[in-house]
């Protein structure tokens, strides 16, 4: 999904006092030190994405306890530190107005980024205007979160210098933090996106792998939503993981998720020896009624690209799975073994057939 960018709205002040406010009746019995307004919604006058940042403050020593209170009280979903350290992100189950929730380690380069970021554009005209811009021309060229955040990065990088609470270490540290690294922007086919996953998405997981005739094939029954929420949970933690090691993305088409691909990425043997090359297990699913019609194949055509090389690609199925195979096939994978009673699932035994292909 591209990102949206907005002229600035008087009314994301408000917006920010109302979460303030439901996020103290969370907190009442931790100790915190405050609540801030970050990120562009919170500099009057400055075009932004239509989402209130929100850091919660508190000492190192007291990170944990507002964490658990937002979870026991407010039924937030921890997502991790996602690779920026001491910046805890918590998904709100309320969204209206949208919002992202931190928990920041109070002092640290990385909370001082965003108080500074805001401070700054405040008492800086010019520079709000000259950040506003870009933000524009960037939300103009369609790109998706992951993109957009790392096309920012000079101009923020600007911003911090100007602040001049930073040192060229901290700086060092904040510019790699905006950098995408292992992460992938949206990739788009002739008739689908390719994109990483998020919170929204467990809507569209759940319906698809609740489906019986989707995990038939499986070793997990259909999921619950429960379940299908910690698995996406899991899916944006490992996406933040140096070097990734589990590759999964959304597949959508007309903006409407349909399936999901991926890959579970091995670069070391059971001995801790380097693999030459790496391994990759590969695994696909989609909403039965897109079967048919070429959309596994061209999303995984696009997803393999993106994986890089040399690089040993296997897909491993049940015989009786024969869409899997089928696609195996259409995408040049060599079929090197079938094993029978492989393994035990569902209470029965289970053959595996495995295709490999070298790229």
């Amino acid at each position: 999904m591209s990102v949206v960018v907005e002229e600035y709205n008087p009314e994301w002040p408000e917006h920010f006092d109302k979460i303030k406010s439901e996020l103290q009746s969370f907190l009442e019995d931790a100790d915190i030190i405050s609540i801030e307004h970050v990120g562009s919604t919170s500099v009057p006058g400055l075009a932004a994405k239509p989402i209130i940042d929100v850091d919660i403050i508190a000492t190192r020593e007291n990170i944990q306890s507002a964490i658990d209170a937002l979870v026991a009280k407010g039924n937030f979903i921890y997502l991790g530190e996602l690779g920026i350290i001491d910046r805890h992100a918590l998904y709100s189950p309320d969204q209206k107005p949208s919002r992202n929730i931190y928990v920041c380690v109070d002092g640290t380069y990385q909370t001082r980024n965003h108080l500074s970021v805001r401070d700054t554009l405040r008492s800086d005209p010019a520079l709000r205007e000259e950040y506003g811009s870009v933000k524009l021309q960037l939300a103009e060229r369609g790109l998706d979160i992951v993109d957009y955040v790392e096309a920012k990065s000079n101009i923020l990088i600007k911003i911090l210098q100007k602040s001049g609470v930073m040192t060229e270490e901290e700086l060092d540290g904040v510019n790699a933090a905006n950098k995408k690294g292992e992460r992938h922007g949206a990739i788009m086919t002739e008739r689908l996106t390719l994109r990483e996953f998020v919170m929204k998405d467990v809507t569209g997981f759940h319906a698809l792998e609740s489906i019986p005739e989707v995990v038939r094939y499986q070793s997990f029954p259909p999921r619950t939503m429960e379940q299908s929420k910690k698995e996406v949970v899991t899916i944006i933690q490992n996406s933040a993981v140096t070097p990734r090691e589990h590759v999964e993305l959304a597949v959508l088409h007309e903006g409407k998720f349909i399936g999901r691909v991926g890959a579970k990425i091995k670069r070391k043997n059971e001995n801790g020896k380097e693999l030459e090359p790496p391994h990759a297990d590969l695994w696909f699913s989609f909403m039965p009624e897109m079967h048919g019609r070429g959309f596994a194949t061209e999303a995984m055509k696009a997803f393999i690209s993106l994986l890089g090389n040399p690089m040993k690609l296997e897909i491993e199925c049940d015989p009786r799975n024969m869409g899997s195979s089928k696609m195996a096939e259409r995408l040049g994978f060599e079929r090197v073994s079938l094993t029978e009673m492989a393994y035990e699932s569902k209470e029965e035994w289970v053959d595996s057939l495995v295709y490999q292909k070298d790229v």
